[in-house]
């Protein structure tokens, strides 16, 4: 099962990346990507977004995503055992 759901999210990243122009015309420009990413942004954050998605999907498949949302995202995370 781990391994649909990698493949799954691997090829919408890829998707995302490969369409970021048609998935602008769509939704239009981002005015914050504009503002903090320069002309252009909009296709920068889709770049990212697609990048970001396939990167944490390799790390699910190989069992590493837990360990590092835990040690990012674990403080926030109030201690249940105790």
């Amino acid at each position: 099962m781990r391994f649909l759901y990698f493949l799954f999210y691997f090829c919408l990243g890829l998707t995302l990346i490969r369409y970021r122009e048609w998935f602008q015309r769509v939704s239009g420009n981002f005015a914050w990507a504009e503002k903090y990413l320069g002309i252009g942004g909009t296709y920068h954050a889709y770049l990212l977004a697609g990048l970001a998605m396939c990167f944490l999907s390799i790390m699910y498949l190989t069992g590493t995503l837990d360990g590092f949302l835990m040690a990012t995202f674990g403080r926030f995370i109030p201690n249940q055992g105790s």
